[in-house]
């Protein structure tokens, strides 16, 4: 009976949040910076994590990589915050799925001064169904280690703020994504400090991922499937939200592989 009572409490806060959101933006532009609204059948393997407890972060997004567990970055719960996993959320008011949180692993090497291994796996409390607005995503093959991914088109998705107003509500009712290719990370490191070869980063010149984004997944094509290859870590936030003409880093999943493996009872080809 108390489970069910906390989920019912959690279902009207956000069912609230949106509308509230909607109420208060109601903006048909409002998105991803520099995004558009996204078909929800498109990216039915991003997931929303409500973040109860932390400093930092009331909202993230993840991964995920199966029925039991979800890839997000480290710092959206190193906090060790109280989590409940929004899954079939691509519109906020009618979320499919909310599953509590039975344990949280942070990669042993992360650091948020240095920007280093910012990814952590999220274990569900039961696993979630999966339909057409839920599924696993396809993580890269083994075969794409030691790919740059240089100058490849990428799809970047979340609910974070549109950047084009101060103190935006997140998350914005509705999933956005942006189209935007791959940059080199000698580029990257024109915007940013710490620029490793794990970090894998995209242009921000017509827009990009934005303060709510992070733990959302950055995909490319191949063979009409998408194919998951960054997670979103971090941007840079100007006095006028997220500044365009800056990189976005993301965590090149290419690099962690063999550890999601070893964690998780994700599916890693070759």
């Amino acid at each position: 009976m108390k489970k069910h009572l906390v989920v019912a409490v959690v279902l009207c806060a956000v069912v609230t949040l949106a509308s509230v959101v909607l109420a208060i933006d109601g903006q048909p532009g409002s998105r991803i910076a520099g995004g558009d609204p996204t078909d929800p059948r498109a990216v039915p393997f991003i997931v929303g994590i409500l973040i109860s407890g932390s400093n930092r972060h009331a909202f993230c997004a993840g991964i995920l990589i199966s029925q039991t567990h979800v890839l997000t970055t480290a710092s959206c719960v190193s906090d060790r915050p109280t989590l409940t996993v929004l899954l079939g959320a691509s519109d906020m008011t009618r979320i499919q799925e909310f599953i509590g949180v039975s344990n949280v692993l942070i990669h042993p090497n992360y650091s948020s001064l240095l920007n280093r291994d910012d990814i952590a796996i999220v274990t569900l409390e039961r696993p979630t169904p999966l339909t057409e607005y839920i599924q696993i995503a396809n993580l890269p093959r083994w075969s794409h280690v030691g790919n740059s991914f240089n100058g490849f088109g990428t799809t970047i998705s979340g609910w974070g703020n549109t950047g084009n107003r101060d103190n935006e509500p997140v998350p914005i009712p509705t999933l956005h994504s942006i189209r935007t290719p791959v940059v080199t990370n000698l580029v990257c490191g024109l915007s940013h400090n710490f620029i490793r070869d794990d970090h894998i980063c995209t242009s921000g010149d017509n827009g990009g991922p934005c303060d709510g984004d992070d733990g959302g997944p950055v995909t490319i094509t191949e063979a009409g499937q998408p194919i998951v290859i960054g997670m979103h870590s971090f941007h840079y936030s100007g006095l006028f939200g997220c500044d365009r003409g800056r990189s976005a880093v993301h965590v090149r999943l290419t690099s962690y592989l063999s550890w999601i493996g070893a964690n998780s009872d994700a599916i890693i080809s070759t």
